[in-house]
């Protein structure tokens, strides 16, 4: 699948692209909310300020954008908004998050070798069984 291809079939109301393959797209910009992206292979897909939040649902609960077991290895994240995303088992190995919003995202059993999380909002994060060696967290709150 292509970027295009994406970004049109979201357009057109989908949002289930579990096990896509987008490695390398630019998706820098896109809004792509409340999005599942499951089992995807994601590996050095730029989302530069992308909007790839969850949302709520009834009774003021989150409702996740999914991306479990995707594989993000070199993902860009550069000041995207990934509030309440479901990164559980992903690859996240040497993604960048610099000056992104992650608040209330789970990176439960992660894999985050090498991430850089500088100056990124990590308020109501879990990293629950996370493997986080040589992640840089200089200035994240």
């Amino acid at each position: 699948m292509t970027a295009v291809e994406l970004l049109e079939r979201y357009a057109a109301g989908e949002r289930d692209f579990a096990g896509v393959d987008l490695n390398g797209a630019d998706l820098s910009g896109a809004v792509l909310r409340e999005i599942n992206l499951e089992r995807a292979d994601l590996s050095g897909v730029n989302f530069t300020a992308a909007d790839l939040s969850g949302g709520y649902g009834r009774e003021c609960s989150p409702r996740y954008s999914l991306l479990r077991y995707a594989v993000l290895r070199n993902a860009n994240f550069q000041d995207a908004d990934v509030t309440y995303i479901n990164f559980e088992y992903c690859d996240l190995s040497f993604a960048n998050f610099s000056g992104a919003k992650c608040r209330g995202s789970v990176f439960d059993n992660a894999c985050l070798l090498d991430v850089n999380f500088t100056d990124t909002d990590l308020l109501w994060i879990s990293f629950e069984g996370a493997r986080v060696e040589g992640t840089i967290l200089d200035d994240a709150q």
